[in-house]
């Protein structure tokens, strides 16, 4: 006869067992498993719309406004930036309405591995000639917003971990917690 397995041993049995996609599953009460991968890749969609509009929204006055000012290669720099800047505050601020505050974090993620994903789909169709296209393109209206919004929203994250009240409450000795 078998030695019956503890509830904790069940439990690293089915951590064991389960695979990345279980966390898309539903439970028993109906609800995600894991709703900040739902929601996170939901939002993914919505930062990647936010975006789209703010470069078609901004390069053209830009371009018309700094041309006569600026060289070409100050212009090419500045109308990859500001877009990306404001499009970053618009999607960070999700960060102080979320209850979860590593949302945009997990938000960003998503957007990497969609770049990734196209990024190996571009390497294994196109031409070497079409890959430079695509990676001035890239450098141009990819990597400004991903690297300015990962680093607002680390920084924010950073900042939230820092001042977060419930770990500085944690932290304190037990006769002070009392008080």
């Amino acid at each position: 006869m078998g030695k019956e397995q503890s509830s904790f041993e069940k439990k690293l049995i089915r951590i064991k067992e389960s695979a990345f996609w279980d966390a898309f599953r539903f439970t028993k009460d109906g609800r995600f498993k894991s709703t900040l991968l739902i929601y996170s890749f939901s939002l993914s969609f919505v930062f990647i719309a936010v975006y789209t509009a703010a470069y078609w929204l901004l390069l053209d006055p830009l371009e018309l406004g700094l041309r006569p000012h600026l060289g070409v290669g100050l212009l090419i720099l500045v109308e990859s930036l500001v877009p990306a800047l404001l499009g970053s505050l618009v999607c960070c601020s999700v960060h102080f309405i979320s209850h979860d505050k590593k949302m945009v974090l997990f938000t960003y993620g998503w957007i990497v591995l969609f770049v990734a994903v196209l990024g190996g789909f571009c390497v294994i169709t196109f031409s070497p000639q079409e890959m430079e296209l695509i990676a001035v393109i890239a450098s141009q209206f990819v990597a400004p917003p991903l690297v300015t919004g990962i680093a607002l929203a680390s920084a924010l994250y950073v900042r939230h971990r820092k001042n977060d009240p419930f770990k500085r409450y944690q932290s304190l000795p037990d006769w002070q917690k009392n008080r």
